[in-house]
Parts: C-alpha cells; sequence; structure tokens
C-alpha cells in the first residue's frame, strides 16, 4: 500500500466521523437546544431569585438565618411550582411555560440541598427536635403551598 493509499484512507475515516459529527449536531440543533436554553434561562433567573430572597429574608427579619430563609424560599417555589403545574401541567411535561417556569425558574429557586445539609448540620449540633420540626415542617408547608398554588391558578386563572 502506497503512500498516497493511506492518506485516502485517512481521509475517508476523517470524513465518515464529520459526516457522524454533522448528523449529531442537527439532531441536538433540532431537538435539545430550545428546551435547554428555556430550562437554563429559568434556572439562572431562578438562581438569582433565591439569592435575592435569601438576602431579604435576612437584612428583613431581626434574628432571621439561614433556615428561614430556604424554609421560605421552598414554600414560595411550592405555591410557584403548584400554579404552573395547574396551568400548564396538562400541555404535557416538555410544554415550553412548564420548562421555563417550573422546572427552570423553580428549580433554581428552591433549595433541595441547601435543606438536606441544613437537616445534617442541626442533627450534628444534638438539636434533633428541631431538625425534625424544620424537616416536617418545610415538607408539609411545601406540599400545602404546592396544594394552594394549584388551587388558586385552577380556580381563578384557568377557570
Amino acid at each position: 500500500m502506497g503512500g498516497s493509499e493511506r492518506i485516502e484512507g485517512k481521509e475517508m475515516q476523517v470524513w465518515s466521523w464529520i459526516q457522524s459529527a454533522a448528523s449529531l449536531a442537527n439532531w441536538w440543533v433540532a431537538w435539545i437546544p430550545y428546551n435547554y436554553l428555556l430550562v437554563g434561562l429559568g434556572g439562572a433567573a431562578g438562581s438569582i431569585l433565591r439569592y435575592g430572597t435569601g438576602r431579604a429574608v435576612a437584612m428583613g427579619l431581626p434574628g432571621a438565618n439561614s433556615l428561614m430563609a430556604t424554609a421560605s424560599v421552598n414554600v414560595m417555589g411550592s405555591v410557584v411550582l403548584g400554579g404552573v403545574v395547574a396551568a400548564w401541567g396538562g400541555s404535557g411535561r416538555s410544554h415550553p411555560a412548564l420548562l421555563l417556569l417550573g422546572v427552570g425558574v423553580c428549580g433554581g429557586f428552591t433549595t433541595f440541598s441547601t435543606f438536606a445539609m441544613e437537616l445534617v448540620d442541626l442533627m450534628h449540633a444534638k438539636q434533633y427536635w428541631v431538625a425534625m420540626g424544620y424537616g416536617l415542617g418545610s415538607v408539609l408547608s411545601g406540599a400545602v403551598g404546592f396544594f394552594a398554588g394549584a388551587w388558586v391558578v385552577q380556580r381563578w386563572i384557568v377557570g
């Protein structure tokens, strides 16, 4: 096999790889970016809102701590998510408003990981009753908030 034949073989391999990459890129452009863009933009907005809300709670309530900020954010996010699901949940899980507001904004805004960390911190500090109250209170108030948000949207907005 001569040198030029080897180059042609390599060129064919490269060309085949380029065609495969182009095919994958076409699939990516056709299906993924719009939904990911909605979720990403919503997540960025939710994260900014989360930070701002935490700062506002800390500055606005004398004696407020991170538990209050986390709990308030999670309850507010549950209310908003309940309303979003009530308004657009019947349209399928990939409705643009549900992706932007539900997955994106509420996902970036609420803080389950922070909630879990704070529970562990309370248990390490041997504040078991506070941890139990905080954990149960957060979960129950989140569920009630979700229900309330869905009820308000179904009753007064959707119809």
